[in-house]
């Protein structure tokens, strides 16, 4: 994984302290996506991987500021900006000629999406996945505006990830 994969822009909320398991998260770096209530007994934080946020399944905190001090025999903690529905943060698309242009970037302005990771571990890229395709139902961010010029992709949280209640923009 790339240090600040994902950045928030505005709106972020105070960072709080989470706990991280030892020989599960291993690997966490500034600027990753991080949810929680994972690891035993859901008490634990961890990258979000291929997939997430998924609305009422997933609990997106936010963007960590810190690499995870966790190793493979102890637990750690991590340092994690909260998000809240409305903050915005950029990462880039996962294929990034589908956003290359005005018009291909306009046939996902808000799209609800979530994350591609290269690989099932904090060791993998953390992208948009664009491709996926909209669903208002289960995905947990929605991308709201990108810039052509280098594939980076503005998304916002949806609030059911939150653990707040779901919403689906397109019922309003």
């Amino acid at each position: 994984m790339a240090i600040n994969d994902i950045r928030i822009l505005k709106g972020g909320l105070t960072v709080q302290r989470f706990r991280t398991e030892a020989n599960v998260t291993v690997g966490m770096q500034p600027g990753d996506a991080i949810k929680g209530q994972i690891g035993t007994g859901t008490n634990y934080v961890g990258v979000c991987l291929d997939g997430d946020p998924e609305q009422e399944t997933d609990v997106f905190f936010g963007v960590s500021k810190n690499a995870g001090t966790e190793t493979a025999s102890a637990d750690g903690v991590i340092d994690v900006e909260l998000v809240q529905s409305g903050t915005v943060m950029e990462c880039k698309a996962n294929t990034t000629s589908n956003v290359d242009t005005d018009a291909k970037l306009l046939a996902l302005l808000l799209d609800q999406v979530t994350f591609d990771r290269s690989a099932a571990t904090a060791a993998g890229t953390l992208t948009v996945d664009e491709n996926e395709g909209t669903d208002a139902v289960v995905h947990g961010i929605m991308i709201l505006d990108g810039r052509i010029t280098d594939g980076m992709l503005f998304i916002t949280p949806m609030c059911a990830c939150l653990g707040i209640g779901k919403q689906d923009a397109t019922a309003v």
